[in-house]
């Protein structure tokens, strides 16, 4: 096999990896809210040992239905769709707490709420606690 022809096979070789990395790496760019799941728990709902439900996330306002503010996966960009986490229903109570909060990497502490609603974007908490969980 000729210089050439073995230079020609290395280089495919190495296209052919970087395009099997690339197809195997994550479909989305984390926001600068989103942690390493190595310092806090990575988005989604939890349970708390004493039965509460803890959502974790970037708290966003969601102008859907009237508009709400949420736990998202990832902060709201052109580029990123977020999925929402859990719906905070009595947000009216919290008002400026959330306001302080919106965009920020956040846990919401309180119930599961069992009520009837007109949202239907994902499980809904009557928060009781948002405390961020990174600082800026």
């Amino acid at each position: 096999m000729s210089r050439f022809a073995r230079g020609a096979a290395l280089l495919s070789a190495c296209i052919i990896g970087l395009q099997f990395t690339a197809a195997c790496a994550p479909s989305r760019t984390p926001s600068s809210h989103f942690p390493p799941p190595t310092q806090v728990d990575e988005p989604g709902v939890y349970e708390t040992a004493d039965g509460r439900m803890r959502a974790v996330g970037v708290l966003e306002w969601v102008d859907l239905e009237g508009g709400f503010f949420a736990v998202v996966d990832v902060a709201e960009t052109e580029a990123a769709e977020i999925r929402v986490v859990a719906v905070i229903a009595n947000s009216e109570e919290l008002e400026d707490e959330l306001l302080a909060s919106r965009g920020r990497y956040v846990e919401v502490l309180g119930e599961a709420f069992d009520g009837v609603s007109i949202r239907m974007a994902g499980p809904e908490i009557l928060a009781e606690e948002v405390r961020p969980l990174l600082d800026d």
